[in-house]
């Protein structure tokens, strides 16, 4: 597929999505607004973890056609959750001064290392499930030297389309309404975010394209006043999206596998985890840019 077909099934799929998501869920908060999850859910344990574990790493070896069996004990000893102040001191020397994120932040995975830190302390079983998910799809590109691993925007918008498969496979097994609709906010999400980024990345987008998707005035006032807001008349979207620290260019990949999930390409993720989708001109493009050198030396 080249580009330009790519765009522009990429912003009719993206305005679908929202008139969806709007009529299933005519309540929520505006889509640049972060979806707050009620405190009071219960606190997941190490156990916990460990059979959301298993779970996910046969999900995973199905999903992206792998076999994970020889690397899970491995996965599992790497695990990082519910420090104690002993097992806290011993992460944080054990490779300076990346174990910082692991100790102090969680929701990192360390190449260098293999930790998979999921977080230090106790989480609610929905956020500590979504970060071990996110973070264990990064050991499995590492591990596997998927091609997805090599650069910063394959590397985080794979697992941006990944992520929502699992909240959706979570919300089934675990009958939980919020992850239902977490991943039905995150794939409108991550469309919108994919059209704002390959806009970009072609030239400009209007707001009054943006609005075409179904973007409320409240909304394109959200994107426009934020402080990284580039005038002229275009929107540059390089800014920290809802409570996600991630650029929006990581979006050009996770949208591209969303799109092709919905045009019917047969095994999207597992295609692009061993390198052979199909739309290699459009991931050329994406790919064109060279790294940072903070990104090859934190994330490689």
């Amino acid at each position: 597929m080249h580009d330009e077909a790519f765009f522009e099934q990429l912003r009719s799929i993206c305005s679908d999505a929202v008139d969806a998501y709007r009529a299933e869920y005519p309540d929520a908060p505006p889509l640049t607004d972060p979806l707050l999850q009620s405190s009071d859910g219960p606190l997941a344990s190490e156990a916990d973890l460990h059979e959301r574990f298993d779970e996910l790493t046969r999900f995973y070896d199905d999903l992206l056609d792998v076999d994970s069996t020889p690397y899970r004990e491995m996965w599992r000893e790497h695990l990082v959750y519910d420090c104690s102040r002993r097992e806290r001191l011993a992460l944080l020397t054990s490779d300076l001064p990346a174990s910082l994120t692991l100790v102090f932040i969680g929701g990192r995975y360390s190449a260098r290392t293999g930790r998979i830190g999921v977080s230090p302390g106790q989480l609610p079983e929905t956020t500590a499930y979504t970060y071990l998910a996110s973070e264990l799809c990064h050991a499995y590109q590492h591990q596997f030297d998927s091609p997805t691993w090599n650069h910063p925007y394959l590397q985080e918008g794979f697992e941006q389309a990944v992520s929502v498969r699992t909240q959706a496979h979570f919300a089934t097994e675990l009958q939980y309404d919020f992850l239902t609709h977490l991943a039905e906010r995150q794939h409108t999400k991550t469309l919108l975010e994919g059209v704002l980024a390959h806009g970009t990345r072609r030239g400009g987008i209007t707001p009054t394209a943006v609005r075409e998707l179904g973007v409320t005035d409240e909304e394109l006032a959200a994107l426009r006043s934020h402080r990284l807001w580039r005038p002229l008349g275009y929107l540059r979207p390089r800014y920290l999206w809802s409570d996600v620290a991630f650029l929006p260019e990581y979006a050009l990949f996770g949208s591209l596998l969303l799109v092709s999930e919905a045009a019917d390409i047969s095994a999207p993720y597992a295609r692009a985890f061993h390198g052979n989708h199909p739309w290699t001109s459009v991931i050329d493009e994406i790919t064109a840019s060279t790294p940072g050198w903070l990104w090859r030396l934190y994330h490689q």
